[in-house]
C-alpha cells in the first residue's frame, strides 16, 4: 500500500503539486523522497518478519528494491508523466532513504515486528 501511495504521488502532474519557494531553499523535496523510501523499507522488512517467521536479514534485496523502484519512478517521471521530470538528486534521496531504512531497522523494530518505542503508552 505504501509503494502504491509513493507511485500515486510521483504520478501527479507537477502543476498540481504545491510549490513553496522556502521549500526550495531548505530542499524539503529531497527530505520527502528520503522519508518515503525510508518508510517503504521499514514496512517491507517488517512484513518479512511476519511472512518468514522472524527473518529480516534480506538487506541487499531490500536496498535493491528501494533503488530499483526509486529509479523506475524517476524514469517514468522523465518519459511518461505529464508536467514531471526525473531528477538524479531525487533518485539519490530515494536510494539513501532505502539504505537508511535497512541500517536503522533493527534500532526501530524488534525481532517480533513491534516498534521499539511507544509514544502513546507509559
Amino acid at each position: 500500500m505504501w509503494g502504491l501511495f509513493i507511485f500515486i504521488l510521483c504520478a501527479i502532474p507537477g502543476k498540481n503539486l504545491p510549490h513553496y519557494s522556502w521549500a526550495d531553499l531548505l530542499s524539503v523535496d529531497k527530505l520527502v523522497h528520503f522519508t518515503l523510501f525510508f518508510i517503504l523499507i521499514l514496512l517491507l522488512k517488517r512484513a518479512w518478519l511476519f511472512i518468514y517467521k522472524g527473518v529480516s536479514s534480506y538487506n541487499l534485496i531490500a536496498i535493491a528494491i528501494g533503488v530499483i523502484y526509486g529509479g523506475s519512478l524517476e524514469l517514468m517521471q522523465s518519459y511518461f508523466y505529464t508536467d514531471r521530470s526525473g531528477s538524479w538528486f531525487d533518485f539519490l534521496a530515494n536510494s539513501l532513504g532505502a539504505i537508511c531504512g535497512v541500517l536503522f531497522f533493527e534500532k526501530l523494530i524488534d525481532k517480533s515486528g513491534r516498534w521499539k518505542f511507544n509514544l502513546g503508552n507509559k
